[in-house]
C-alpha cells in the first residue's frame, strides 16, 4: 500500500501555494489599481487643462470685444485730447463695469506714457513683468495681446493684462488701450475646480516664458521660466499632453495636463501632486496589504491546526490501514466526508435487511413473512434514500426523480409480476432535504405497496402514477392507480396509519380518493 505523504510536507505545499498565490494576486490587483487610479487623474487633469482653456479663451474674447470698443470710440480722435477727460473715464468705467475682474482701463500714447485711466487713486508704480507689452502690441497691430503686470503702491499686486494697438483709418498706430483684470477672476475660479490645499497647480504662461498666470501664486511672481529647459520641452512635444515633472516654481513632483494655443500665444495647465494623485490608492494599498497579511496569520494559524489534526489523522489511518483499506480508497478518492456517513448508514440498513431476510427463511407463518417483508420494504426505501446521496455526490439534498425511480423499480420486481403487468409513470423532478426525504419515500412506498398488492387482483393489468409538483408554498405530492380501488373497510395492516403518521412528520395533510381506482394526496409546506 502507499505511504501517505508526510503532514508537514503536505502543509508546506499547501501555504506555499497559497502564500505564491495571494502574492501574485495582491501585486496584480495593486498594480491593476494603480494604473486605473493614474487614468482617472490623467482624464480628470486632461479636463480641468480644457477647462482653463475655455476660461482663458472667454476671458480673452470678452476683453478683446471691450479693446475693439475703444478703438472704435477713438477712431481718429487725437489721444492728447484725452488727458484729464471726465466724460471719457465715465464712458471707461461704464466699459470697465462689463468685464468680470476688470481693474483698470489704461490709454498710452506712442511714446509709452499714459494720458487716461478709470484708476484715479495716486499713480501706481509699474514693475514690468512684461512692461514691454506696450512695444508688443504697437508691432502686432490687430491683435489682443495677453501679459502680466506687478503694480505697486502699498504692496505688489499681480494683475493680467490685455492691450491692443489703437489703429487710425489710415492704418497708423497711435498708441496702445490695455485693460488690468484682478487675478481674483482665475483664483476663484481655479479653486472651483480643484480646492487648493489637494496640492492642484493651474498656470497659463506665455510661449516665451512669461507667466501670465498661476494658482497659488509663486513667492516670486516675476518669475520667467527658461524655455530651452523643462517644461517648455514637454510643451514642445505636441498641442497636448500629460507629463511627471518636479516643478521649477515650487519643487513639488506632480502629474500635469497642458495644452497650447498657438494662436493666444499662450501655453495652460493643469497639475496634481503625486502625493495626492495616489493619496487614496495608497489608502487602499495599505487596507488590502493589512488584510493579506492577517489573511496570511490566519492562514497560518488554521494551517498549524489542520497539520496537528492531519498528524492525528494519519496515525489513526496507518494504524488501521490493513482493515480499511477500502474506506481508505474511497476517502483518498473522492475527498468528500459526507459521503462516508452515507455510506455507512446504507451498509447498516442493508446489514438489518439481511437479518431480517434470514429471519423470514425460519418463519412459516404467512402472516409473519408478509410484516417481515413489509418491513424490509420499508428498510430498503430508506436505503434508497442514502445510496442516491452516496452515488449523487450531495450532502443532504435528495434527488427525488432518480430516488422514486429507483422505488418503483424495485417494488414493481417484487409485486407486479402478474399475468397483465403492471406498469409505474414516475413524474417526479425537484430534491428535498433528507430530513424529510426519508419520510416521504417511506410514504411513497407504503402506497405503492399496497397499490401493487391489492388494486390489481387476479393477475390483472394496470398503471400506477408517481406524481411530485410544486408551488410557492407547497409540495403536492399523489400515488393515482386505476385498479379496483379500496375496499370500504380497510385491513388490519398498519400501511393507512403509517401513512397519516409520516404525513404529519411532513407537517402536511393527506387525502385517500377511491374514485376510479385509488388515489392518495399529501400535500406539505415548502
Amino acid at each position: 500500500m502507499a505511504r501517505l505523504p508526510r503532514p508537514r510536507f503536505l502543509i508546506t505545499v499547501i501555504v506555499g501555494l497559497t502564500l505564491i498565490g495571494g502574492v501574485i494576486g495582491l501585486v496584480t490587483s495593486i498594480w491593476s489599481d494603480y494604473d486605473a487610479t493614474l487614468a482617472d487623474w490623467r482624464a480628470d487633469l486632461g479636463l480641468s487643462s480644457r477647462l482653463v482653456e475655455s476660461h482663458i479663451r472667454g476671458l480673452h474674447a470678452g476683453t478683446h470685444a471691450s479693446l475693439l470698443r475703444i478703438e472704435d470710440r477713438l477712431a481718429e480722435r487725437p489721444l492728447a485730447d484725452l488727458r484729464g477727460s471726465e466724460p471719457d473715464r465715465d464712458w471707461l468705467d461704464m466699459v470697465l463695469a462689463g468685464i468680470p475682474g476688470g481693474f483698470s482701463i489704461g490709454i498710452h500714447d506712442d511714446k509709452s506714457d499714459q494720458i487716461l485711466s478709470t484708476d484715479r487713486r495716486e499713480p501706481f508704480v509699474h514693475i514690468a513683468i512684461d512692461r514691454e507689452s506696450l512695444s508688443r502690441s504697437w508691432t502686432q497691430p490687430g491683435r489682443t495681446v495677453i501679459s502680466a503686470r506687478i503694480v505697486e503702491q502699498n504692496k505688489p499686486e499681480h494683475f493680467i493684462v490685455f492691450s491692443r494697438a489703437l489703429i487710425n483709418r489710415s492704418g497708423e498706430v497711435r498708441g496702445v488701450a490695455e485693460i488690468l483684470i484682478r487675478p481674483e477672476v482665475f483664483a476663484d475660479f481655479y479653486t472651483a475646480l480643484q480646492p487648493p490645499d489637494q496640492g492642484s497647480i493651474f498656470l497659463v504662461v506665455r510661449t516665451d516664458g512669461t507667466l501670465i498666470a498661476r494658482h497659488p501664486l509663486p513667492d516670486n511672481p516675476l518669475f520667467r521660466f527658461d524655455t530651452s529647459k523643462h517644461p517648455f520641452t514637454e510643451f514642445a512635444k505636441g498641442s497636448e499632453g500629460i507629463y511627471r515633472a518636479v516643478s521649477v516654481v515650487d519643487k513639488v513632483d506632480r502629474l500635469i495636463s497642458f495644452r497650447h494655443l498657438p494662436d493666444l500665444d499662450l501655453v495652460v495647465t493643469a497639475g496634481m501632486t503625486m502625493d495626492m494623485v495616489f493619496r487614496d490608492w495608497t489608502i487602499r494599498t495599505q487596507r488590502g496589504t493589512t488584510l493579506f497579511a492577517g489573511g496570511m496569520l490566519l492562514l497560518l494559524a488554521l494551517t498549524v491546526m489542520a497539520g496537528e489534526s492531519l498528524r492525528h489523522e494519519t496515525r489513526l489511518l496507518r494504524s488501521f490501514e490493513q482493515k480499511t483499506t477500502e474506506l481508505t480508497s474511497a476517502l483518498a478518492e473522492k475527498d468528500v466526508l459526507f459521503q462516508e456517513v452515507h455510506h455507512r448508514v446504507k451498509n447498516n440498513l442493508q446489514v438489518i435487511s439481511s437479518l431480517l431476510t434470514m429471519q423470514s427463511l425460519h418463519v412459516a407463518d404467512n402472516t409473519a413473512r408478509e410484516t417481515l417483508k413489509d418491513a424490509l420494504d420499508r428498510i430498503h426505501s430508506m436505503g434508497l434514500v442514502h445510496q442516491t446521496l452516496y452515488e449523487r455526490n450531495l450532502a443532504s439534498n435528495v434527488d427525488l426523480g432518480i430516488y422514486f425511480g429507483r422505488l418503483a423499480e424495485a417494488l414493481v420486481s417484487s409485486y407486479g409480476s402478474g399475468k397483465g403487468g403492471v406498469t409505474v409513470h414516475v413524474d417526479v423532478t425537484g430534491t428535498l432535504d433528507l430530513d424529510r426525504a426519508v419520510p416521504l419515500g417511506m410514504l411513497a412506498n407504503e402506497a405503492l405497496t399496497n397499490a401493487l398488492k391489492h388494486a390489481f387482483p387476479d393477475g390483472r393489468g394496470g398503471a400506477i402514477t408517481i406524481s411530485l409538483t410544486r408551488d410557492e408554498s407547497l409540495w403536492h405530492f399523489s400515488i393515482r392507480d386505476d385498479g379496483v380501488g379500496m375496499p370500504s373497510q380497510p385491513g388490519k395492516g398498519i400501511g393507512l396509519s403509517l401513512i397519516r403518521a409520516l404525513t404529519r412528520q411532513l407537517n402536511g395533510r393527506s387525502a385517500i380518493s377511491r374514485d376510479g381506482g385509488t388515489v392518495v394526496i399529501v400535500t406539505f409546506p415548502v
